[in-house]
């Protein structure tokens, strides 16, 4: 039996994807499809660059698509951490955007982002260490956090997702340095995604910032209207989080 927590998060996807972007369906299937899962809130979260253009017509499509729906929408976009900075690939003008789901689609390197397997190649030359590649990584994602502008809404989308790709075990993230990401978030009101997709950041790190007074969320990172809201491994995974920090 979920509990009151579980059923909670489980009303709103936090993350999804229309052809806007690089998503298979248009809007109104994606909204049909929360619906039919039964969501109360549904955030759009499609993938945007500093260069991207077709901002006016997806806000213009989420409002429109308000009155046609029970499931409240949220008007959002998935931006890329950029640097140690914690700077956002994100277009100058964001008006009518309310949400952004910040993500490690690259690795965040003082100098700019890097794929993981120039990662994989500095660690492997012995060039960055493991623990240094852990604190760049929570050190950027913290100073995301931080840097969301305006009064806008934000969620970090898949945590750690990277670190794999790189090689690495998220389980090397130790309490300690999760610490000021949570401070952070706790302070900014960004929730933490449980993604569907990627299946991360993993229950232990999902306790860790939920004890620290971080909100947790789903997210199913759907490309396709039938994912939207399907919530297997998210709902295993809060189950056991939550196991984890009752007393």
């Amino acid at each position: 039996m979920k509990s009151d927590l579980s059923t909670s998060v489980l009303r709103t996807d936090l993350h999804t994807h229309t052809d806007f972007s690089d998503g298979h369906d248009p809007l109104e299937r994606v909204v049909a499809a929360a619906e039919s899962a039964g969501l109360d809130t549904l955030v759009l979260t499609d993938h945007v660059r500093s260069d991207t253009t077709y901002l006016p017509q997806y806000t213009a499509a989420v409002r429109a698509a308000r009155a046609t729906t029970r499931v409240t929408l949220v008007c959002g976009v998935e931006a890329k951490i950029m640097n140690t900075d914690g700077h956002l690939d994100l277009p100058d003008d964001l008006t009518g955007v309310e949400h952004i789901a910040l993500a490690d689609h690259r690795f965040p390197l003082p100098d700019g982002p890097a794929h993981p397997e120039e990662i994989r190649s500095l660690l492997n030359a012995g060039t960055l260490t493991s623990a240094a590649v852990l604190r760049m990584l929570v050190a950027a994602t913290t100073r995301a956090v931080e840097a969301v502008p305006g009064r806008r809404t934000a969620h970090l989308a898949h945590l750690f997702s990277i670190l794999p790709k790189c090689g690495l075990a998220e389980d090397a993230v130790d309490a300690g340095l999760i610490a000021p990401l949570a401070r952070a978030c706790r302070q900014r009101g960004v929730a933490v995604e449980l993604n569907e997709k990627w299946r991360c950041p993993s229950p232990r790190t999902a306790a860790l910032l939920a004890h620290a007074g971080v909100r947790l969320g789903a997210g199913s990172d759907a490309h396709r209207a039938e994912a939207v809201g399907a919530f297997g491994w998210v709902t295993g995974a809060l189950a056991s989080a939550e196991q984890r920090i009752s007393p």
